[in-house]
């Protein structure tokens, strides 16, 4: 099963996972974790940062697609997301 991790910088410089983001057996995406984080990454989707102007979004129902881009959209030091890993 494919899944990601995503990470907060914490104030002693250690990183802790906040939410975890599983593609499911039907194809969607399942985030498990802090409960705004997962309710606002399914109500705001992120970003298609493979179309040139990054305008169309993805959403925990759109599957592999919206995994494939959390590593690009949380990328910054505060948040970070892993590469996708199976298991």
């Amino acid at each position: 099963m494919s899944f990601i991790e995503i990470y907060k910088l914490q104030n002693d410089a250690s990183q802790k996972v906040i939410a975890t983001c599983k593609l499911a057996d039907d194809g969607s995406v399942v985030c498990e974790g802090d409960q705004q984080f997962v309710e606002s990454l399914a109500r705001e989707g992120v970003r298609d940062y493979s179309s040139p102007n990054n305008s169309a979004k993805f959403f925990p129902k759109d599957g592999i697609r919206f995994l494939e881009q959390l590593k690009y959209h949380f990328k910054s030091g505060y948040l970070m997301a892993s590469d996708i890993k199976e298991f």
